[in-house]
This record gives structure tokens, sequence and C-alpha cells, in this order.
């Protein structure tokens, strides 16, 4: 989608725990050797921070860097890839309540780690049409045990915790949003299902068995060419977004893709959408994990507080969510971001 009215970031915002380095998670045998080899350094790990508390730290900031008066906040899109703390509970209501205006319209986004991208391709959408003027975009995750083994849940992530927000306006900010694009195809579905039955309440295995019903289902011949069709979705969204913007590759100076790795000399996401790694933020989420739905806004903001953005800099962010959905946002650098 190309955005006719001026969208900008006016701001973004990130609360991150204490990070542990991935060789004391080693030395205390939480680490397999697998998981060793993907090029992490250390890990975000929380508390008792649940993931809604840790989106509504970060929400502050991005309100606090912002400037807007709270109550112009039209709409709150709250995206997460796990539990937000109570079963049965609007998480993005709490979080629009702590951080902005008990009138602003709130919504919980799902698409796991394509979430924050897919809040962010809503919300701009709202804001096209004039049914918003301000949005104001939240992730936040803890993925604590026993239901979730962050160090072996996926083959190619470790899971760092933490909350992130983006504010999204009409009213001015310091990247202008070019274009967004989603894409999916669910066809590949089945690699979160396998052959796991559907039950009626939640809890009923622990840890989730997310890696086994992976492994399950690359047995199966409907997986072939998975890779492939991932692959070639990404690139559909990919070359939409920047046609939309009217760029070309070249044009691009940062890439933002989810913080996975399959290490080893293997193809990376940023090479899969044409990068280099210098050109990624792996840097950084070598050092914190991956965030769940809030990689791309964690990512933004780390390139706004290190100084990495110069005026005129294009900046592709990209997203990948099981389900599976696609993601790509591109974003033009006005001025210096407000700190």
């Amino acid at each position: 989608m190309k955005y006719e009215k001026d969208i900008r970031v006016a701001a973004t915002g990130v609360w991150l725990p204490p990070r542990t380095p991935l060789e004391q998670a080693v030395e205390a045998g939480l680490v397999g050797d697998h998981h060793r080899s993907l090029g992490y350094e250390s890990i975000a790990v929380a508390d008792d921070e649940a993931g809604a508390d840790m989106a509504v730290r970060a929400a502050r900031t991005a309100v606090r860097r912002a400037g807007l008066d709270p109550a112009a906040y039209d709409l709150v899109l709250h995206a997460c890839s796990w539990f937000q703390g109570l079963d049965w509970w609007p998480a993005a209501s709490y979080v629009a309540g702590q951080s902005v205006s008990h009138r602003a319209v709130a919504f919980d986004v799902q698409q796991r780690s394509n979430g924050g991208l897919g809040a962010l391709h809503l919300a701009a959408g709202q804001l096209q049409s004039g049914a918003a003027g301000t949005a104001l975009l939240t992730t936040g995750d803890h993925f604590a045990p026993p239901m979730v083994d962050r160090w072996a849940t996926q083959f190619y992530t470790i899971f760092g915790d933490g909350g992130t927000a983006l504010v999204l306006s009409t009213a001015g900010g310091f990247a202008r949003l070019l274009s967004t694009a989603v894409h999916a195809d669910t066809s590949l579905e089945p690699w979160s299902r396998a052959d796991s039955p559907l039950t009626l309440a939640p809890g009923r295995q622990s840890p989730v068995p997310v890696l086994r019903r992976f492994s399950t289902h690359s047995r199966n011949p409907a997986s072939r060419g998975s890779w492939e069709r991932l692959e070639n979705a990404m690139l559909r969204a990919r070359d939409e977004a920047l046609a939309d913007a009217g760029l070309a590759l070249a044009d691009i100076d940062r890439v933002v893709v989810p913080h996975v790795h399959r290490g080893d000399g293997r193809s990376e996401n940023y090479d899969a959408l044409g990068f280099t790694e210098e050109q990624s933020v792996w840097e950084f989420g070598r050092r914190v994990g991956h965030l769940g739905a809030g990689d791309q806004f964690a990512a933004l903001d780390h390139l706004a507080r290190e100084n990495r953005l110069d005026p005129g800099d294009r900046v592709l962010l990209a997203g990948v969510g099981v389900g599976y959905s696609v993601g790509a946002a591109v974003v033009e650098i006005v001025h210096t971001p407000p700190l």
C-alpha cells in the first residue's frame, strides 16, 4: 500500500530486562548444541514482568518522546506471541488505559512474529482513511517456564523478553512511512500444528511442544518446498513495498528482519531479501534474542538511539509470522529521532 497522506513514525520506545550471557545459560545446561551455534551472545530474560506490563513501559517511553497529548490517540494495537498475564483478558485495553487514553479504541493483534508489522499495516490504513490520526502500536512478551522453553522452542530461535512501542501519526514525526505490504501462505500453517489434535482448554502440554510439531511435520511429504514458498511470499511483500515506495533494492540503506538466525553459514532472512549482514541489525538482535512480535520496533529504536540513522536514509522492515504471514514496510528518515 502506498500512502498518499504524510504518515509519520513519531517515536519509538523499548523496555528490555537484563541480558543473560549465552555462555552462562550453556553452563547451566539450558542450551543444546544446535542452539549454541546460532550466533546469539546474550538473551533478554525478565524476572516477574508480564508481557503486557513490559508493553506499557515501552509505550510510556514512546508517548513521552512523541510529545503528543495522550487524549489524541485514537487507536491502540497490541501484538504478542504468548501469554500476557491473565486468561480471557483484553491485554490491548489494559495497555491503552495504562499508557494513553481510556477513549482509545484498542485491539489485540495475533500473528506471532509478524504481529508488530501487521499492526503497523493495519494502523496505517486507518490513518490513510482518516478514521484515526494517531495510533500507538505495542508488543510485549515474557517467554516463561514451565510452559515455554525459550532456549529450545524453535529450531532457529532463542526467545527474548521485552516490550516495544511505536507511535504512528499524521501530526508529524522523525520518519515518513512510504509503504507497507502483507502477504500470506497458509499452506505452511501445519508447521505449527503437525498432527496434533485440537483441544478445548490450554495448558494440556508443558512445555508447549513447538519443536516436536516442527519435527513431525518435516517428515510429511506436504512439507516439501516449504522454504521456497515462504521465501516467495517474503519477496512478494518486499517487492510490493519497494514498488509502492517508488524505490529499488539499492535505495535501501538498512534492513530489519526478525532476530532469527540459522547459523553455520546458511542463508539468513536478510540474505533472502537481498541484503548483507552489515545492512541488517543482527548485531543488536544477537544480544537480545527474538522478541516475539517486537523485533522490528526494537531494532528501529536501536538504530535511532545509536545514531545509526541519517536524514534521507531508507529502512526496510520485514516480518515473518508462523501461519504463515509476511510483512514489509519502508520508512524514510526525515530528521533526528526524539530522545
